[in-house]
């Protein structure tokens, strides 16, 4: 199995009043087993880094003095997919903008690139952004980390 992870997941199981918290917990639990054990393959644009990151600064500051959390990702082995040129970029947007048949085709910048890295590697995004699960089935499978199934 591919999962392509959304920094949604990884944010909220830092949060314990979240929504999604304890999905998005249990979640990376089973990833990481099923990455060790060969059966899954957790996949992300380079931007996952960087919202993670800065969501972990934010708690930190917030502790003040308080230990800092363990990372979201830690542990995790998670390979970064990145868009070979402009054509490949273009080539989607072309197809979303097709497939979403007159809706309105795109979502955020942040949430193009899950889509695309999903669509790109034939994975499905594990999200609990309510703007990347209406885009289930339109260019790749999007689920929820309790539906996600890793095995």
């Amino acid at each position: 199995m591919r999962f392509v992870l959304d920094s949604s997941v990884a944010i909220a199981s830092m949060k314990p009043a979240e929504p999604g918290h304890a999905d998005a917990l249990a979640f990376l639990e089973r990833a990481r087993a099923a990455v060790a054990a060969g059966a899954a393959r957790v996949l992300a644009p380079p931007e996952l880094w960087l919202e993670v990151y800065v969501a972990e600064q934010r708690l930190a500051a917030s502790r003040r003095g308080a230990p800092a959390a363990a990372s979201a990702l830690g542990g995790l082995a998670v390979e970064l997919v990145a868009p070979a040129d402009e054509g490949a970029i273009a080539e989607f947007l072309a197809l979303l903008t097709k497939r979403m048949r007159g809706r309105r085709p795109f979502a955020n910048a942040t949430d193009l690139v899950y889509l695309w890295a999903a669509h790109r590697t034939d994975a499905t995004v594990v999200t609990l952004d309510e703007g990347l699960l209406k885009y289930h089935g339109v260019v790749c499978d999007v689920t929820r980390p309790q539906h996600a199934r890793l095995a």
